[in-house]
Order: C-alpha cells, then structure tokens, then sequence
C-alpha cells in the first residue's frame, strides 16, 4: 500500500521525536487486504448480532389446520410490515375453503387444557391498506402482544375464531403451531 508523501513525512518527525524521547519507533503495520477483509467481516457480524430484535424482521410461519367439518384453514405468525398500522407480531387465520366469513372486530379466543386462555386483540383492518374499508370475508389478524404468558410448546391449542353470523369455529392447534407461538 501507498501512502501519501504528508504520511511518511509525519511518521518520520513522529519517529524522530520518539527516539529523542527513547520512546520506541515500532509502528503498527497496515493490514493488508486479507486483514482488511478480516476486519470487515468482523464489524459486519457484531452490527448484525448487536442488531435489535425489531430490526431483523421474522419470517412468516404457517401451519395448515382443518376444522371439525374439515375445512382447511391456514394458521400464520409474521411481523406487522406496513409502517401505516402499529408494529408488532400477528396470528392471521385464513379459511382456505371460503365456508366462513370472519369476524373483523371481535377477538380471538385461545385455551389450553389446563385452564390457560388468552384473548388477541382483532387488527384486520391492517390485511388492507390503510383507509380501505374492504375487508377480505375468509381472513382475520390478530395482535399476539395478548399472548402473555406464552402458552407451553407441549399442549394442544383451542382456537375459537369469531365468525360473522355469531358463534365460531374451533381450530386444534397442534405441537408444531403452539412451539412456533410459543417462541415468538
């Protein structure tokens, strides 16, 4: 590496002044470009593992679930994305068979079998942009920040969707549904 005539001309009266002092002249070597690169990808990983949880944003998990009547439904966790709506992690249900028509203001109702139970506040009105009133009649999202404690990873999950017309369907949420709620 090259450096510039001022450089060398400062390390020099550096150097000269130290000797005087009895101060050792021994400078520290420039990387080359292998350490460079070293030192890059070392301030890369920290930036990346100092990083904030809400920075590095999740992605999606869906599991697939039928209701008593078998219908498909698919169950999904993911981050709320649309800077318009508050963040925050969302359960979205989706009736993949179109039977049903959600409830977009009521909440979410969850249970385990040992008397745990949750309610998740309703936020469909952020599956649209904002100021869209149309919502879509199979789907409805829901805030998990309700979802405290989290329900244990080894128990089946009853969800009770609210649905349109009154009442709602139960969904069982088996093991690997519950452990990916119970690691958000």
């Amino acid at each position: 590496m090259v450096l510039p005539s001022a450089y060398n001309a400062n390390v020099k009266a550096l150097t000269l002044e130290a000797l005087t002092m009895g101060v050792s002249t021994q400078l520290p070597r420039w990387p080359g470009r292998q350490g460079l690169w070293l030192v890059l990808l070392a301030m890369l990983l920290g930036a990346l593992l100092l990083a904030p949880a809400g920075a590095q944003a999740q992605e999606p998990q869906r599991w697939m679930l039928q209701d008593r009547d078998g219908h498909p439904w698919s169950l999904t966790l993911l981050e709320q994305a649309d800077s318009a709506y508050p963040s925050g992690l969302r359960l979205r249900l989706t009736d993949r068979s179109g039977a049903h028509q959600l409830d977009h203001g009521r909440p979410l109702q969850l249970k385990d079998g040992v008397g745990g139970s949750w309610l998740l506040l309703n936020r469909s009105e952020e599956l649209v942009a904002a100021g869209d009133s149309v919502l879509p009649a199979a789907s409805a999202q829901f805030d998990l920040a309700g979802l405290q404690p989290r329900p244990r990873s080894g128990l089946p999950l009853a969800i009770e969707v609210p649905l349109e017309a009154g009442g709602e369907v139960v969904l069982v949420a088996g093991a690997a549904a519950v452990a990916g709620l119970h690691g958000v």
